[in-house]
């Protein structure tokens, strides 16, 4: 079975006491649970790593589907009846599909460095 989840962005938050909370926005700006990191054996920073790591997932997973889809169009080529670049017409198909495909790319790594940093706490 297929389940979605949460939409984000999510965010982090303490609850003052010994637990970090992962939470998200959801309809009218309620907040949502979408998990707990309770004490560990290594304590607070170990919590907050944790809930950091589960707040970038939905960025996390952003950027690898952003970069699947690159990856697809490459692997797949520019595909063009003949795939015939010799004409102005085959030319300029061509030009906008690299075009396209840079700008994938280029966002994919944006994505990346964005959820790693979000991840890590180097944001």
């Amino acid at each position: 079975m297929k389940y979605k989840h949460t939409q984000g962005p999510w965010i982090t938050k303490r609850d003052g006491f010994s637990t970090v909370y992962v939470e998200a926005r959801i309809g009218g700006g309620w907040l949502q649970e979408v998990a707990a990191c309770g004490p560990t054996a290594n304590g607070s920073e170990e919590q907050e790593a944790n809930a950091r790591l589960i707040s970038a997932a939905p960025d996390l997973l952003e950027a690898c589907q952003t970069f699947a889809e690159w990856l697809r169009r490459e692997e797949s080529g520019f595909v063009k009846a003949g795939n015939e670049r010799d004409t102005p017409e085959g030319e300029a198909a061509w030009r906008e599909w690299y075009s396209e495909n840079l700008r994938i790319c280029d966002l994919a790594q944006k994505q990346a460095y964005s959820a790693i940093a979000k991840a890590t706490g180097n944001n």
